[in-house]
């Protein structure tokens, strides 16, 4: 959201988040038994939908214990500092990027509209008034949480397809599992799973 006429701070360097999307595919597959995506068709998927879920349970709760702390300092380098760049520097795109500022803002990610403008001074002052408090070590702070979350986002990205690979398997013959019970196997919700396998119906135009 940078404006004309206007200081800003020096750009943050990205991690290398091509790297990390790498690293984390390998990190899943290791975890799911498998050497290669498409070994995945050998697997069990009973077996596989279970280890699918553990996946998805650990990169959430990874995500919930980094998500603030990023956002926090994310926050405190665009309204008192100004930095430019900070979406690259996030792994964000433009619009998660102005989601999460809008979140710690408002409260909310959908007020992305609302976020304000004007000088350094005046987006100090509205950040202020929001109670968004200011990070000391701010730019470190962010370049140790950014990647633990995109890499969770990673792997969770990666271990949702296989999940919903296993859960359309079990759904069809010769296992003819009811979502009830795939659930029950792999310990999620029902809701879950029957999310998980309309998914995997549209890919096949189902």
């Amino acid at each position: 959201m940078p404006k004309a006429n206007k200081e800003y701070g020096p750009r943050i360097p990205a991690p290398n988040y091509d790297q990390i999307s790498k690293d984390a595919e390998r990190q899943v597959l290791k975890d799911l038994g498998l050497e290669r995506p498409e070994d995945a068709v050998h697997a069990r998927p009973e077996d596989l939908v279970v280890k699918a879920a553990r996946i998805l349970e650990q990169v959430d709760a990874e995500v919930a214990l980094h998500l603030d702390e990023r956002d926090q300092a994310l926050a405190h380098l665009w309204f008192y500092e100004q930095r430019l760049g900070l979406a690259k520097t996030a792994g964000l795109g433009n619009m998660g990027y102005r989601q999460a500022l809008a979140t710690m803002m408002f409260g909310n990610k959908k007020h992305v509209h609302e976020l304000p403008t004007g000088s350094g001074e005046e987006l100090a002052q509205a950040a202020e008034a929001a109670g968004i408090e200011r990070v000391e070590g701010a730019e470190e702070k962010l370049l140790k949480t950014a990647p633990l979350v995109y890499a969770a986002r990673a792997r969770r990205d990666v271990a949702v397809r296989f999940m919903q690979e296993a859960v359309f398997a079990l759904s069809e013959k010769p296992y003819n599992w009811k979502p009830e019970q795939i659930a029950e196997h792999a310990g999620v919700d029902r809701n879950l799973v029957y999310k998980q396998r309309a998914a995997a119906r549209r890919r096949r135009g189902l």
